[in-house]
């Protein structure tokens, strides 16, 4: 148990970090002008995907959330991963390859590596947050889940049931 850090639900947390570059991610691509492809590259250009003549932070601010600045934020969390990591979030969320494939690419059993797939999505949700912050993104998105503080115990420490 840590002193300064909460304690993490880490299968709930993996979850979510799933499903917010699954679903979400999508539809920050869509409201951003850009294609999935532009995440590919290790430097993602911070000019607009496609112009029109109209502002594209100003159109893709919806309920305070700047699609554009929230993909930056994406590409250069999983840019600075660390290499494993970096190259199973990038070919899972990226690339949109399935989990098969990327484990037979990197040479590792269906055992293997799903757990280093759990910890690059959890290196994913740490360092999340930085980028968030360093890309100005509003609101800052916390795909953390926390497990619930175990406040009542019986006489032998145990948790009440």
């Amino acid at each position: 148990m840590s002193l300064l850090f909460q304690e993490l639900d880490c299968d709930k947390t993996c979850d979510r970090v799933d499903e917010f570059l699954t679903e979400d991610l999508e539809k920050l691509i869509l409201m951003s002008g850009r294609n999935l492809t532009d995440l590919r590259s290790p430097t993602l250009s911070l000019a607009p995907g496609h112009s029109t003549g109209t502002n594209h932070a100003e159109a893709s601010i919806i309920r305070g959330l700047n699609a554009e600045a929230e993909l930056r934020a994406i590409h250069h969390t999983i840019y600075h991963l660390p290499e494993m990591s970096k190259i199973i979030m990038r070919d899972l969320y990226i690339y949109q390859m399935e989990s098969w494939q990327v484990a037979d690419a990197i040479r590792y059993g269906h055992t293997q590596f799903n757990t280093l797939k759990r910890r690059a999505q959890l290196f994913f949700a740490d360092s999340f947050d930085h980028w968030q912050r360093y890309m100005t993104c509003s609101p800052i998105i916390d795909l953390h889940e926390y497990k619930q503080p175990e406040t009542e115990r019986n006489s032998t420490g145990k948790k009440a049931e």
